[in-house]
């Protein structure tokens, strides 16, 4: 299996960690799901470091979030930390996506470069066009930090606004990062 397939398997079973996290948590059993998501974070990484495929920010944004959980769960015993437990996840998938463009290594880069030919890494179209998808994702964190966080307040807390709205975002952002790399990939074959 090729990097950049392999690298859509892992983004489609964090999606699935995720899900199974979110499912679990929702039914009340919080320590089952963080305890869910650390192993299979710590077995997605495994997974990559086994079939020698460069571990992505984004796969140590999810580890992070897990490894911050379970201390707040199992060791501080925290009652507080699943309620704002969102905000924490959207911060740090915000946070990692804008610390990427600001020190010039925008996070999509890692996977742009499965797919592209070595020789376009450096390019400034390449180097743009990873900018903008980042620039994307970054505002699409960010819109799901407040999102959630108003889910927060007793008058706005719903299911739409605390998981469906988030979760529309994140799709937005994919077909966004679909179209825009076909629209750069057809307009690089013309020049």
């Amino acid at each position: 299996m090729s990097p950049e397939r392999f690298s859509r398997v892992v983004l489609s079973l964090q999606f699935v960690v995720w899900v199974g996290y979110g499912v679990l948590a929702g039914m009340g059993h919080w320590p089952a799901a963080v305890f869910l998501g650390l192993v299979a974070s710590l077995g997605l990484l495994a997974l990559e470091v086994r079939r020698k495929i460069k571990v992505k920010l984004m796969d140590w944004v999810l580890l992070a979030y897990f490894g911050i959980a379970a201390i707040a769960t199992f060791l501080l015993r925290s009652a507080a930390f699943p309620v704002y437990s969102p905000i924490v996840i959207w911060l740090l998938y915000a946070g990692v996506t804008w610390v990427s463009i600001l020190l010039g290594a925008p996070f999509t880069l890692q996977y742009a470069r499965e797919s592209a030919p070595r020789e376009r890494w450096q390019t400034p179209g390449f180097l743009r066009a990873n900018r903008t998808i980042s620039l994307f994702w970054g505002a699409a964190f960010v819109a799901n930090i407040a999102l959630v966080t108003l889910a927060l307040n007793p008058r706005y807390k719903s299911l739409w606004i605390a998981v469906a709205a988030p979760i529309l975002t994140m799709v937005i952002a994919s077909i966004f990062t679909s179209w825009y790399t076909r629209r750069v990939r057809t307009q690089a074959q013309r020049a």
